[in-house]
């Protein structure tokens, strides 16, 4: 799987940038990335916050998977 990073600027702070839903073509399956040691705040309704890397799992699906093997 794909490593996704959140943007972030020189000053610590989060890049925040508003994609018009037009542009939106599929949903995203990420699932935060741990490491060695999950943060023990994380929980279903923090980990996108609190997490700053994520996996893509572009298998997300049967037909996404059977498209993509295609190609």
């Amino acid at each position: 799987m794909h490593v996704l990073k959140r943007a972030i600027k020189s000053n610590g702070s989060r890049v925040a940038e508003v994609i018009p839903l037009r542009r939106i073509r599929l949903l995203a399956h990420v699932i935060p990335r741990f490491g060695k040691e999950a943060n023990p705040r994380l929980t279903r309704h923090t980990s996108y916050e609190l997490s700053n890397k994520f996996w893509l799992n572009k298998y997300w699906n049967k037909e996404f998977f059977y498209a993509l093997s295609l190609s």
